[in-house]
C-alpha cells in the first residue's frame, strides 16, 4: 500500500499599511478565510508600501493596533507578522512569499487581494515570483469580473464592506464605527488620525 499523502496546510497573507486596521480588514481575513478553508492568516503590515508616500501610524503603532484588532475580533486563526514592517523599506510582496515559503515549504501560500490589485498584479515587483509561490484569493465587489491570468493559480471570493483606511484617517470621530473599541482607544491616546 502507498503512504497516504497528508494534506498541505494552508495559511494566506494579508499585507497593507493597516493604517488604521479597520471592520473591513477584519472580514476580508475572515470571507477569506472561510471560503478556502484556512488554517491561519497572517497579518502582514508594511514598513511602506512601494505604491504609497507614508503612513501617519508608525510601522510599531499600526502592528500594535493589529494585535488589538485580532485579539478583540475573535479571529483564533488570525496572527500578526512583524517580518515586512522589519525590513529595509519599501516592502515587496516577492520577498515575503519568498520567505514564507523558505521558512515553511510544506504550506501552501494564499496571499489575499482585491480586484484593484489583481488588475495591476503583474506591475507588482518580480510578478513571476508570486505567480509561482502563491495561490491568490481575490475578493470581488459588486461582482467584479477577475481577470484570468494564465499560470496563475487563484479563487474569486465576492466580499463587500464600506470601511476604508483613507477616510478614516480624513474623518476619525466620524467613522469609529468602522474599528474595534480598542483600536478606538489606542487612537484615542496615541492622537492618531485626530
Amino acid at each position: 500500500m502507498g503512504e497516504i499523502s497528508k494534506k498541505r496546510e494552508a495559511r494566506a497573507v494579508l499585507g497593507g499599511s493597516f493604517d488604521p486596521v479597520h471592520l473591513g480588514h477584519l472580514g476580508m481575513a475572515e470571507t477569506a478565510g472561510d471560503a478556502v478553508g484556512l488554517q491561519q492568516i497572517v497579518f502582514m503590515p508594511c514598513f511602506v508600501s512601494p505604491f504609497k508616500s507614508g503612513t501617519v501610524a508608525t510601522a510599531q503603532q499600526r502592528v500594535e493596533m493589529l494585535r488589538i484588532a485580532v485579539q478583540e475580533s475573535g479571529l483564533t486563526s488570525a496572527e500578526v507578522s512583524t517580518w515586512e514592517a522589519e525590513q529595509p523599506e519599501p516592502s515587496y510582496s516577492w520577498e515575503t512569499a519568498t520567505h514564507l515559503s523558505e521558512m515553511h515549504p510544506d504550506v501552501d501560500w494564499h496571499w489575499i487581494v482585491g480586484t484593484d490589485q489583481w488588475d495591476v498584479i503583474d506591475r507588482w515587483a518580480k510578478p513571476e515570483k508570486l505567480r509561482d509561490l502563491l495561490h491568490f484569493i481575490v475578493l470581488t465587489r459588486d461582482k467584479d469580473p477577475v481577470i484570468e491570468r494564465e499560470g496563475w493559480r487563484h479563487t474569486a471570493v465576492p466580499f463587500q464592506h464600506p470601511a476604508s483606511s483613507t477616510k478614516i484617517r480624513e474623518d476619525f470621530e466620524g467613522h469609529t464605527d468602522w474599528l474595534v473599541p480598542g483600536v478606538v482607544d489606542y487612537c484615542r491616546e496615541h492622537l492618531l488620525y485626530s
